[in-house]
């Protein structure tokens, strides 16, 4: 059957067509004229916004860490250095906190990282920059560097950077002096953050933005400013990933301060090693009497600060911080010891300057002494006794502890907590670290406070022979032996004397701590130092021993530092008291004695007798020291020689 076909409107296709068209066209027109809109806006109304975000994304600028400044001693050993390392640094910003877990899983297992080194890498991110980049392992191996950068493209935002890292030449010996670095940690922002808000000074903040380290015992510490030097910055070019295509401009960073320090390392590396060999703890210190600068500070038993520098593993903190030996205790500085019979003389010249004594005061000494209407008896060190006629000179040369006895109820302890202050005792004695204790010099005002109790007349007592509540550091106790061979001045002791940069050194001038203590004419010191040398002498002195055919000469005093006291009817036996409750050995002394170029203090704990103990270490340090320096010369005895009285 025929089927009829549809006849095509042409008219009315053609003007849907150009309908069509035209919308079509409108819409292009717009979607250009929008276009054109937006390129106005991207390339002139926001140009200069829009240039800055597109030269950030091709240009850095990255903070340049300084060079820190070195330190030396006396004859220019090198004592604290900066070595290169590979170091393995993560940016955070490019792996992101949702990844970080799984990055530093990888990390560990890849390169041994241990939890101790994750934990602090974490700590230290979570309060800085994000785009900065910071180390979670120091010192990479050659085959921990090759390893890494095998695996580097499984690792975004992980690099193998070179550093300068602080490194210490002589470990152990100089950790007590010099101090350490270790990662700045939560505190230390805190501390800069709080201290740049007083002082509206950021700059010292800025000035950590490339560092990752910071001083935190020691001289490190104390001169943190001056050995860290100032930031420097440079533009860098990037690329996509972010890694440098090339350096555009660069402001180098200015490097920090040298260190130049009175300390003698030959000194210090001795003192340590006889203490080792004696196999024991406590501490050395010798000063310079003419200057107060710190020559040797020795605390034994030490560790190495190189371990602290790249991160300590757990086994090794936990073996520092659980040895019962405590070797990151500073003695030196830190540990307050009675002083014991060390600090007569200074008893002495306290009671003659007062009046309350002359050059021929005499007491009997049956052995004991009690007060009046008081059964108690104070025990001389010597059961029999010194004799029926003792004096002042011969109580220091025999340390007659009855004498001193009397001789501090005569004074009372607030002229004795007075006097003793002249030498420093209860007194920082203004050394450059920070870590250092005053002590106690005790007074009836300082009972009253810290142990809410009146002073009794028996505190007094004991207070006569460096016990009781008297205490000092070996620090002390060196500074106080240097007054009395420096005739009276005190110094400021000081373990830096001087500070260089570009070849310029600008010298600490030696400040007094103290006014010239009051000689009078002469008389009682010159009667107190010529008892100090006659404790070195033969007969009677109580170390006689230790310096017998010394190759110069000294003066001293000994000392024995009762640990636990003991009752009335009981008898300190050596053999049977258990090691931590046995007497501290103490020495004071200074040589030679006609022209004091040294003087020390030695303390060992638990050690016994001074005499027999610390004395010898003492006359060993003071002969090599004043050998190495060719303050003798071999000579057996100096021509002149102190007269008793």
């Amino acid at each position: 059957m025929y089927k009829k076909q549809a006849i095509k409107d042409y008219g009315r296709e053609i003007s849907i067509f150009y309908a069509r068209s035209v919308i079509a066209l409108i819409i292009v027109v717009l979607l250009l004229f929008l276009l054109l809109f937006r390129q106005f806006k991207l390339q002139v109304l926001n140009y200069e916004s829009y240039q800055t975000q597109s030269e950030n994304n091709r240009i850095q600028v990255r903070p340049v860490a300084p060079i820190r400044g070195l330190i030396f001693d006396r004859n220019g050993e090198l004592l604290a250095e900066n070595r290169s390392i590979f170091a393995l640094e993560i940016t955070p910003e490019q792996i992101g906190r949702k990844k970080m877990d799984d990055t530093l899983l990888r990390l560990s297992q890849l390169l041994d990282i241990d939890q101790k080194q994750i934990d602090e890498f974490k700590e230290q991110i979570k309060f800085r920059s994000k785009y900065k980049s910071y180390p979670i392992k120091s010192k990479l191996t050659e085959e921990q560097v090759a390893l890494f950068s095998v695996n580097r493209h499984l690792f975004p935002g992980v690099s193998v950077e070179a550093r300068l890292e602080r490194y210490y030449p002589h470990g152990e010996d100089l950790v007590h002096a010099i101090g350490r670095m270790a990662a700045i940690n939560k505190q230390d922002l805190e501390k800069m953050q709080q201290e740049a808000e007083d002082t509206q000074d950021f700059s010292k903040l800025n000035n950590y933005a490339a560092t990752n380290k910071i001083g935190k015992l020691g001289l490190e510490r104390y001169y943190e400013q001056q050995l860290h030097g100032t930031v420097g910055q440079e533009k860098v070019e990037t690329d996509v990933r972010g890694r440098i295509v090339r350096v555009l401009t660069r402001q180098d960073p200015d490097a920090g301060k040298n260190l130049h320090l009175y300390l003698d390392y030959k000194l210090q590396q001795k003192a340590n090693q006889i203490l080792k060999e004696a196999g024991a703890r406590g501490a050395v210190v010798a000063v310079d009497p003419s200057n107060g600068g710190v020559l040797a500070m020795v605390s034994q038993p030490s560790y190495d600060p190189n371990l602290f520098i790249g991160g300590i593993s757990q086994a090794d903190y936990s073996a520092l911080i659980n040895s019962e030996d405590r070797p990151l205790y500073n003695r030196a500085v830190q540990g307050t010891y009675a002083p014991a019979s060390t600090i007569k003389p200074h008893l002495a010249w306290l009671g003659l300057q007062q009046g309350v004594i002359t050059e021929s005061t005499r007491i009997a000494d049956p052995g004991w002494f009690s007060l009046p209407n008081n059964k108690h008896r104070y025990r001389d060190w010597k059961p029999w006794g010194h004799g029926a006629s003792m004096n002042v000179f011969d109580a220091i040369v025999e340390s007659c502890d009855t004498y001193f006895y009397d001789l501090s109820v005569r004074l009372g302890i607030n002229t004795i907590a007075e006097g003793m202050r002249q030498f420093g005792f209860g007194e920082k004695t203004g050394l450059d670290i920070v870590e250092e204790k005053q002590g106690i010099m005790p007074s009836r005002d300082w009972k009253k406070v810290v142990r809410k109790e009146p002073w009794y007349m028996g505190d007094t007592v004991n207070i006569g022979i460096g016990q009781g509540f008297w205490t000092a550091t070996p620090l002390q106790l060196a500074n106080a032996s240097a007054v009395l061979a420096n005739d009276g001045i005190r110094y400021k002791l000081q373990l830096v004397k001087g500070f260089s940069e570009n070849d310029v050194v600008e010298a600490i001038i030696p400040e007094m701590a103290h006014e010239q203590i009051v000689t009078g004419d002469g008389r009682w010191l010159d009667l107190v130092k010529s008892s100090m040398y006659q404790v070195t002498q033969p007969p009677k002195g109580t170390a006689k021993s230790a310096f017998a055919d010394a190759s110069f000469t000294a003066a001293g005093k000994t000392g024995t530092g009762q640990v636990k006291s003991i009752a009335q009817d009981e008898t300190y036996d050596a053999e049977n008291v258990e090691d931590k409750f046995k007497d501290n050995a103490l020495f004071i002394g200074y040589a030679p004695y006609e022209k004091p170029q040294i003087a020390i203090a030695v303390v060992m704990e638990n050690a016994g007798g001074g005499g027999g103990n610390a004395a010898p270490i003492a006359r060993e340090l003071m002969e090599f020291y004043l050998t190495t320096n060719n303050f003798i010369q071999s000579q057996q005895v100096a021509e002149h020689q102190p007269e008793a009285n």
